[in-house]
C-alpha cells in the first residue's frame, strides 16, 4: 500500500495532536484547549536566506493552553515534533506573558516574556495559524501591545 502525502491542513492537525499528547503525557488530568504552532528565532525570511543551514538553526515551538496552564514544548525543525518541555506557566500567572505582537501578511511575530529570561522570546506564527494566534491573544490580553 502506497503512503499518502499529508496536505498542509492534515499536517497541522497532526502536529497539534502531538502537542496535546505531549501535554497529556506530562499531566493526564489536563484538558488541552488551544495549540499554537510557531518557530523560534529571527525573521523567517532571514532564516530562509540561509538556506539549508538556516533550517538547522530553527526550533519549532508548540504552545498548548489548557484549563490550568500554558505548556511550551520545543523541537528541532527537521523533526517537527514536541521534544522538550521548556515552560509550564499557570494561567493565573500568565498576565504579562505577551509583551508584543506584530501582525503581517505571511508571518506574525509574537513576543513572550518567560520567567528567568532577560528579554522576550520571538515566536514566528505563519499566516494559516492566525486564527489560533487571535484566540491565544483573546485568552491572554494583559500586557499585549500591538505594534
Amino acid at each position: 500500500m502506497a503512503a499518502t502525502k499529508l496536505g498542509a491542513t492534515d499536517r497541522k492537525s497532526e502536529l497539534k495532536s502531538e502537542a496535546r499528547q505531549a501535554v497529556l503525557r506530562t499531566d493526564p488530568t489536563e484538558r488541552p484547549r488551544l495549540v499554537l504552532l510557531a518557530i523560534d528565532g529571527p525573521s523567517p525570511y532571514f532564516m530562509g536566506a540561509l538556506g539549508l543551514f538556516g533550517i538547522f538553526l530553527i526550533k519549532t515551538s508548540f504552545i498548548t493552553v489548557t484549563d490550568r496552564s500554558i505548556y511550551v514544548h520545543r523541537g528541532l525543525r527537521v523533526k517537527n515534533r514536541p521534544q522538550n518541555l521548556v515552560h509550564v506557566i499557570p494561567r493565573d500567572q500568565a498576565g504579562g506573558l505577551v509583551t508584543r505582537v506584530k501582525l503581517g501578511r505571511n508571518w506574525n511575530a509574537l513576543f513572550l516574556q518567560f520567567a528567568g529570561d532577560a528579554k522576550p522570546t520571538r515566536l514566528n506564527v505563519a499566516y494559516p495559524s492566525r486564527g489560533e494566534l487571535e484566540d491565544f491573544l483573546k485568552k491572554f490580553p494583559l500586557g499585549a501591545v500591538r505594534a
